[in-house]
């Protein structure tokens, strides 16, 4: 044979041999199996995710999450019912198409890693954090006794440590100290018990889904802590024994679906008192869902048994049907007027104060986005103070023609803030509340929650004007503004984003910090703004506050001057050895102890960039 053809054939062998050799069809097939998830996401997903829907994490949220953690979210999770329409093996593939591959594990930091014979848990700590609020009634005051900074030394604040929460793209369970010690919870459930000084891993315990609450620590009848309250997602709540590092009791609250508890318990004379609220706003976005038949509620349980004394919803009646949407399917009202936050207790009047949210569907309530009083021995509603009528709005509304948004529908002015009791220098009581509208308002609770005056002090958002929480030092009233994701209607008023200080007898502005925006001229793929959507803390002479752009910020009390700042949106080497990374700064608020205060940051939703940790700062020598 020719050399020439021999040498041409056995090149044409060693090509098809290679072809054989490179060529995998199970490479092919899994291709193909992500080509579909992607089609899948498109359909089912992307229109929320992509940054239409503000609730929503952004697609680059969802990629740092593992496939466990998505699929939880679409089979038993806040996405069960957007997924209702998707078989197994399809949402599967969409968690494979989305997880990423280095994702930490839940159990990566589940394992103490510190001497836990340290635990300040069985000895008496004079000035513990035991609630969300500081105290019964919500003031987010820390005293000079609680806490040794102040302006003086507030520039010598340094990040001492960096606790990573894994497999998470937010961290908004606010700290709560005894002693040595902070509790909190990772959005897997995971509680975890940290030394304060160091962030190392004293124990853990897992909670059958995510709390996103501070945990309420009890003392027992020597001032010791004796046992952590707080509840779960699927509005389970738990008494864990801290002597035996054991579950006591656990009791499901509320029966509906998609209730869940998202406010701080209080604890008050071993009575456990629990705001009750629900994910319902976003199953109204399925168009083949009956909406809606949530109604927000507050229960007393029994802390030593978890036996339930009372429950109130704050709808009276049970929802009936009200029409048919465009899909033929029911309208079902009243409902919505969750309760988001921590109530507020009020010993000398025996009542219990709380905000309630929007009414979901129309026709609408006169409990909705309102002050109510509580009787705390009954549960009867006494009395009921309404700030805004006729607001209804659900989820659905995002998305133009969607069948489940109401007619006329919004703003969604909730109370997301818990109501304040202050007795200011005269001895006279107030209730402050403030409203995402950007309205604070005075109540009084001798004339059954009747207003004394009104003052607005943002143009309000869906995320506030006032979300989460403000302080007062009983002299002056501190008030966040976050003024983001605006209303139609006021998008010409200019953004009043920053802190505000008013004057508690009748509202008027002290002083007002107003921040320039620090995001850039770039387009960004988050929303990035400097309003403060997160709680606030006030102590005697300083407000601590952490906003949605990452950036934290202390200002002098007296005059709104910033003493002290730190940028948190960057990477950080944490203890526990998991991937670090901060940004948003929503939810819960700062919490100062003694030479500390403690923050998280890191927030997917509403906009805002993923991050997982709880940030540390330490008076430095």
């Amino acid at each position: 044979m020719n050399r020439t053809v021999v040498l041409v054939i056995s090149s044409l062998a060693i090509i098809v041999l290679a072809g054989i050799f490179l060529f995998n069809p199970t490479d092919t097939a899994e291709q193909q199996r992500m080509e579909k998830a992607a089609e899948l996401y498109d359909q089912y997903c992307n229109t929320c995710h992509s940054g239409q829907v503000a609730e929503a994490p952004l697609l680059a949220s969802l990629q740092v999450l593992s496939k466990e953690a998505l699929v939880k979210t679409l089979t038993t999770g806040l996405m069960k019912n957007q997924a209702a329409l998707l078989s197994p093996e399809q949402i599967n593939d969409i968690a494979d198409y989305l997880a990423s591959a280095d994702a930490d594990a839940p159990t990566a930091a589940t394992q103490g890693n510190c001497d836990d014979t340290a635990s300040s848990e069985s000895s008496r700590a004079p000035y513990p954090i035991t609630n969300w609020g500081f105290n019964l009634q919500n003031h987010r005051y820390i005293s000079s006794e609680q806490s040794s900074i102040n302006e003086e030394n507030v520039h010598q604040l340094k990040l001492s440590w960096v606790f990573a929460f894994p497999n998470a793209t937010r961290a908004r369970s606010q700290v709560t100290v005894y002693g040595e010690t902070l509790y909190t919870s990772s959005p897997t459930g995971l509680i975890h018990a940290l030394d304060r000084k160091t962030g190392c891993i004293r124990w853990t315990y897992q909670a059958e889904d995510e709390v996103r609450s501070a945990i309420t620590i009890g003392l027992d009848e020597e001032g010791k802590a004796a046992k952590l309250y707080f509840g779960d997602f699927k509005a389970n709540i738990y008494a864990f024994d801290l002597a035996n590092r054991s579950l006591d009791w656990k009791v499901k609250v509320d029966d509906h679906p998609v209730a869940t508890i998202t406010g701080s318990l209080n604890l008050f004379e071993d009575r456990l008192y629990v705001p009750i609220s629900s994910g319902e706003v976003i199953s109204a976005m399925d168009s083949t869902y009956a909406c809606c038949t949530f109604r927000g509620a507050v229960a007393a349980l029994d802390a030593n048994s978890g036996e339930l004394i009372w429950k109130q919803h704050t709808i009276a009646e049970e929802p009936s049907e009200h029409g048919k949407n465009k899909k033929g399917i029911s309208i079902l009202a009243p409902s919505g007027a969750p309760v988001w936050s921590s109530p507020t207790i009020d010993e000398k009047r025996r009542l219990l104060y709380v905000g309630t949210g929007e009414n979901y569907t129309r026709p609408t309530s006169k409990t909705s986005d309102a002050i109510l009083a509580f009787s705390l021995d009954t549960g009867e509603i006494v009395w009921s103070q309404q700030a805004l009528t006729r607001d209804a709005w659900n989820a659905a509304c995002v998305i133009p023609g969607a069948p489940n948004c109401p007619p006329e529908h919004g703003p969604d002015f909730d109370f997301g803030a818990p109501p304040m009791l202050v007795t200011d220098e005269s001895g006279k009581d107030w209730i402050f509340a403030g409203q995402k509208s950007g309205m604070v308002y005075a109540l009084d609770p001798d004339q059954k929650g009747a207003f004394a005056w009104k003052r607005r002090v943002g143009r309000g958002g869906i995320m506030g004007g006032i979300h989460w929480g403000m302080a007062t030092d009983g002299q002056r009233l501190y008030v966040p503004i976050n003024d983001q994701s605006v209303w139609p209607a006021d998008k010409n008023k200019p953004p009043k984003w920053g802190l505000h200080a008013l004057q508690i007898p009748d509202g008027s502005p002290i002083w007002s910090t107003i921040e320039e925006d620090r995001c850039g001229d770039e387009p960004l793929e988050w929303a990035c703004a400097p309003g403060i959507s997160a709680a606030i803390t006030a102590t005697e002479d300083l407000i601590f506050t952490g906003a949605m752009d990452g950036w934290l910020k202390i200002y002098a009390a007296s005059t709104g001057k910033e003493v002290w700042s730190f940028d948190t949106h960057r990477d950080f080497e944490s203890v526990n050895a998991v991937k670090a990374y901060g940004a948003t700064v929503d939810s819960d608020g700062p919490v100062v102890y003694e030479n500390q205060f403690f923050i998280t940051s890191g927030y997917a939703k509403y906009g805002g960039k993923a991050g997982n940790v709880l940030l540390a700062f330490e008076l430095a020598d």
